[in-house]
């Protein structure tokens, strides 16, 4: 006997008592043994549409349903109370799809439902759709049923998909969804073919069906997969992800998506596959110190060896390796760091020595951005640098100038014992590959968008050169630290081609928020970070909710009384306290929400600095950049307005001092921001402002 486990079993597992989990395992090792014994009383049931369906008893209480995939395996689709559970199997369809390898669970409905639906239901399925002229075999290739081809091929647009998802399988829904916003049917085959398993392996475990369906043998791992929780995104994976975190790569390989599609989760399972199948160590490193600080816990989840790998955020990993190849001194000090003005100071000081007519600030953006971005070494590497995205040029004269007044500089600085940050990157990436030194045998960056040239060039002299070296995830829409242009390929990174994936479920927000969220970014041009552009095509979700909701008050009080009626409605739909964000583009902007709140009674606020909440009863507030890497049930967005968050140039002071480049990347800035904070969201997003409504969200309507 087999028995697997399908993923709306785990759904629905954190809902059932402990000892109800408990006894899980034990009905397991039963089934397993004897799905006919009369203790578990495994039966089909006459009010279930699907023969295929089964019901067994986990106790005199409690009911399993099973779906008979052929022979003597089973997969356990639910568990819940006699009544409960029967109603949920009572329409619901399961079957095994010969053409994908995997199953299948849809809902039917029946003629009298149809009948009965409203009148702007789509209803007739005998008509040519989107899809009409799509071969038969091609269709039930990307997993359409055969007795749903008719209505399939009836199928006008996206928004009639959509009334029809719960009859759709999830997967063949996604590549439906795909072929509507313009894939190519051949190329989504392509993919499914991948999912197959080999001539001689078991269909049941292929990469398509362990997308939702997995065999657990082991009862202890069953056990401790029901004891301590554990997570869907550690036991299944989407055959896009299986592939990614599984494959054995010529070189480095870059996975990007748009946001909640999976990319930080393959890349832990990367983490894990590396270290039980590779004899060297392994680096997982990200930006930010707080987005590391998640990763923690997720990781810790995957009982990886710790002498396997080192995690740590990059700059850590920077003054580690500086520190321990003497690169960095002792009693030197790393300075320019966000809201640091110490090598303003130092420059300012250069120039009350030297005559120049430029003043600091130049000065430093022209030695950051131009000469240590570039890793320029000479004069001669100055004087040929192309100076992409500073606007004002330069004589050959005027640039040997900076470069003498930047020697009186490194002076300066080495008399005061201080090294900028972007330097020290160059510093060491320099001593590694002069001395051919390489302390990591592979290397996983998440968040790549947020990296610069001279910190890709450091994880590129980490690692040799050679199979697997480097693994990159991130999403080019989500860069809101580093403004600066950055390439692979300048970095000395390869990710053409086929090295280069992209990952289009997903799996944190529900679709209605993925359509807000991505219309922010609407008719902007964006990077792919390597001579591309990056786009959304293909970006799905499979869950659904409620509308995002934008309101514009007229004074911060009144916004933060609708911020109070928001938690409220929250309150009474039994969504905790430490589900909620509210969260502004500043904490100056939540400053009013965060005293009305108080003053209404809910003392325990927790000021989200990139954690996670584990107070259930504590309700959290942030910054935009603080959401970064976090997700909440329930996001409530503050200050949301015209005048916060531009949609192009006005009148105001931000805009005063910025050049066009400048301007053109903080407006792109603006609707990352923007686009990250709304990703946070499961499963509701509430909106609000005040004066001037914003016309990256009014327009998107």
């Amino acid at each position: 006997m087999r028995l697997f486990f399908s993923d709306t079993f785990f759904d629905k597992l954190v809902d059932l008592p402990r000892n109800v989990q408990q006894k899980i395992t034990e009905f397991n090792k039963k089934f397993r043994a004897n799905s006919q014994s009369a203790a578990i009383h495994l039966e089909p049931i006459r009010q279930f549409r699907d023969a295929s369906l089964r019901s067994a008893r986990i106790d005199a209480e409690y009911r399993a349903i099973l779906g008979l995939v052929k022979g003597d395996t089973y997969t356990l689709l639910y568990v819940d109370k006699h009544d409960l559970a029967y109603r949920w199997a009572e329409n619901k369809k399961f079957a095994w799809n010969e053409h994908t390898q995997n199953c299948q669970l849809t809902t039917v409905v029946t003629n009298e439902e149809i009948e009965a639906a409203p009148l702007d239901a789509p209803s007739e399925i005998n008509r040519s759709g989107f899809l009409a002229d799509k071969p038969d075999n091609l269709l039930l290739a990307i997993g359409v049923p055969e007795d749903l081809l008719t209505l399939v091929k009836s199928i006008h647009d996206l928004d009639e998909l959509d009334s029809y998802e719960q009859q759709l399988p999830r997967d063949a829904f996604e590549n439906i969804f795909n072929l509507f916003d313009g894939e190519d049917i051949n190329l989504l085959v392509a993919d499914i073919q991948e999912g197959l398993a080999a001539d001689g392996e078991d269909a049941l475990l292929s990469d398509n069906n362990k997308r939702s369906f997995i065999e657990i043998t082991d009862d202890e791992m069953l056990s401790h997969a029901l004891s301590e929780g554990m997570e869907k995104w550690q036991l299944f994976l989407h055959p896009s992800q299986s592939k990614l975190v599984h494959s054995d790569n010529p070189g480095t390989v870059k996975v990007s998506g748009s946001a909640g599609t999976g990319k930080t989760i393959a890349a832990i399972h990367r983490l894990k596959y590396l270290c039980e199948t590779s004899s060297g160590k392994v680096l997982f490193t990200t930006y930010t110190k707080t987005l590391m600080e998640n990763l923690l816990g997720a990781v810790a989840k995957m009982k990886i060896p710790a002498d396997k790998f080192d995690l740590s955020n990059i700059d850590k990993v920077l003054v580690n390796i500086a520190s321990s190849t003497g690169v960095l001194p002792d009693g030197f000090y790393v300075q320019d760091y966000a809201g640091e003005n110490r090598a303003i100071e130092l420059w300012q000081h250069v120039i009350e020595q030297e005559l120049t007519e430029f003043d600091e600030d130049f000065l430093y953006a022209e030695y950051i951005d131009v000469i240590i971005y570039h890793n320029n070494k000479t004069l001669a590497d100055y004087l040929r640098q192309p100076r992409t995205g500073r606007t004002n040029t330069l004589t050959r004269k005027q640039r040997t100038h900076i470069w003498a007044l930047k020697e009186k500089y490194e002076e300066l600085k080495l008399k005061k014992k201080v090294v900028d940050r972007m330097e020290l990157f160059n510093k060491v990436t320099n001593y590694l590959v002069e001395n051919n030194l390489h302390p990591y045998s592979h290397v996983i960056a998440d968040e790549f968008q947020d990296f610069s040239n001279p910190e890709l060039r450091f994880l590129r002299a980490l690692v040799p050169e050679g199979r697997n070296d480097i693994f990159l995830a991130g999403d080019p829409f989500q860069r809101i630290y580093n403004r600066r242009k950055i390439n692979f390929s300048a970095a000395g990174i390869n990710i053409r081609g086929k090295r280069s994936v992209k990952l289009k479920v997903n799996y944190r927000t529900t679709e209605e928020i993925k359509r807000m969220a991505v219309s922010v970014l609407k008719g902007q041009r964006y990077d792919d970070l390597d001579g591309g552009e990056e786009n959304n095509k293909g970006y799905i979700s499979l869950m659904h909710g409620q509308k995002p909701i934008y309101k514009v008050l007229d004074t911060p009080q009144e916004e933060a009384t609708e911020v109070i009626n928001c938690i409220n409605e929250c309150i009474n739909q039994g969504i905790q306290l430490s589900d909620i964000c509210i969260a502004a583009k500043s904490k100056s902007l939540y400053k009013t929400a965060l005293s009305k709140v108080h003053n209404e009674g809910f003392h325990k606020i927790e000021r989200t600095n990139g954690k996670q909440n584990s107070d259930p009863s504590a309700i959290n507030f942030c910054t935009f950049h603080s959401l970064k890497g976090l997700e909440f049930r329930v996001v409530i967005l503050v200050g949301v307005d015209e005048n916060t968050l531009p949609s192009k140039v006005n009148g105001s002071q931000q805009f005063a001092y910025m050049d066009a480049v400048q301007t053109k990347e903080f407006l792109s800035g603006i609707r990352s921001l923007l686009y990250v904070a709304i990703t946070r969201a499961r499963q509701a997003v509430f909106i609000l402002g005040t004066a001037t409504p914003a016309e990256l969200l009014t327009h998107s309507e």
